[in-house]
């Protein structure tokens, strides 16, 4: 069924329970596709569904109106999962007006056909509905560069696609009526898989929305932001400035229980000295899911056994799915083990330097089993690293 959030302003879009893999970023809570539809004296369709979400979000809209008495569609964001059903409704509701970003047309036009028929928002930055008024703002790179939001100010709802939003299924359809810890633990892991290596993006369009009065925000995925708009947005400056907890993330793959070992020496030295330590075993933990739990830690440390003279494949997948993503102000180091030549060690700190990690020198790279001296130097790391996280 459709849900109402503001007097005739719904939400009309589906919900994936099944999807677990979203581009590579695992899903283990599903998403919604969100859908809203503005009535007025004319009506206005904001975004889309997924393709074969279509006949679930037309079931919704038919609940309030006559699709065939909605006058413009929306489309903030070109990606298929926003922008999938558009050709499909536009072969049913004739007449419906096209309205996106000059970049978002572009873009429209290398999916569905050049001959797309498109408002641009530099020719009709503003839609007047009747009494309620649609405002229109490119912020380009939130994250592809046609992205944009459309804001209604008589209802202080901000319809910002892409930002701020969670993979997250769910009956209910609001912040606060799910479960605090939950929803911020989605919109963490969505940040940090897909906004963050943006963040410059994110705070330019920080600065275009200053001014707006917002007390409820329906990203693109997700709960809709009604019961604490606020917290979203606070975080998101948390975010964007890099800040930190004092926290490490120790992420590593093992042959023979070497490395392993080594990791277990670290998080004794960190914790030791209150940190709070986070481990990952790569294979049993996915790229995403480390990410996640890197965003507001201040220190990374990865370790990976050599292999052929170079990276273990799990730990060279890992660096090179952070090197993307770019985690803003982290301290981090590597360790690690080899047998008859090493290599592994140095091609991390080569990635973890293109990541933009600063990197504090290490000697913790162990010929075959490290040995308790060994293992007792990786110790006294962990406890120096922790000293420098609780002091930065």
């Amino acid at each position: 069924m459709m849900i109402k959030m503001k007097p005739g302003v719904y939400w009309v879009g589906a919900i994936d329970w099944n999807i677990r893999n979203f581009h590579g970023y695992i899903t283990h809570r599903g998403t919604t596709y969100n859908a809203y539809l503005v009535v007025d004296e004319k009506i206005a369709l904001v975004d889309t569904v997924k393709e074969h979400f279509y006949p679930e979000m037309m079931k919704r809209i038919r609940e309030i109106v006559d699709p065939q008495d909605i006058d413009y569609l929306i489309s903030n964001h070109t990606e298929p999962d926003h922008s999938g059903s558009i050709t499909k409704f536009m072969e049913e509701v004739e007449g419906v007006e096209l309205i996106a970003s000059p970049l978002g047309t572009q873009g429209l036009r290398r999916y569905y056909g050049d001959d797309m028929k498109i408002t641009s928002i530099k020719d009709k930055p503003t839609i007047s509905l009747g009494k309620k008024t649609l405002h229109f703002a490119a912020i380009p790179m939130v994250h592809w560069p046609d992205s944009m939001v459309t804001y209604i100010p008589e209802d202080k709802l901000l319809l910002p696609n892409d930002a701020f939003g969670q993979h997250l299924a769910s009956s209910k359809r609001f912040d606060d009526e799910v479960d605090t810890a939950v929803l911020m633990q989605e919109a963490e892991t969505y940040y940090a898989n897909i906004v963050m290596p943006l963040w410059m993006s994110v705070n330019r369009a920080f600065k275009a929305l200053e001014g707006l009065e917002i007390d409820m925000i329906g990203p693109s995925h997700g709960i809709i932001w009604r019961g604490n708009p606020g917290m979203i947005l606070e975080a998101y400056q948390r975010w964007v400035q890099g800040e930190s907890k004092p926290r490490a993330v120790i992420v590593y793959d093992t042959m023979w229980g070497s490395t392993e070992k080594v990791a277990n020496a670290l998080f004794g030295g960190l914790a030791s000295e209150g940190v709070e330590v986070k481990i990952h075993k790569l294979g049993s933990s996915h790229n995403s899911d480390v990410i996640a739990d890197i965003l507001e830690a201040k220190a990374v440390l990865v370790g990976t056994p050599t292999l052929n003279n170079g990276l273990f494949p799990t730990v060279a997948s890992f660096l090179a799915y952070m090197k993307g993503l770019k985690p803003k102000n982290k301290i981090g180091a590597v360790f690690g083990s080899f047998g008859w030549g090493g290599g592994a060690k140095r091609a991390a700190e080569e990635e973890m330097k293109a990541a933009g990690i600063d990197l504090v020198e290490s000697e913790l790279d162990f010929r075959f089993r490290p040995t308790e001296e060994e293992l007792e130097k990786a110790v006294q790391f962990g406890v120096e690293l922790a000293k420098r996280i609780l002091s930065s």
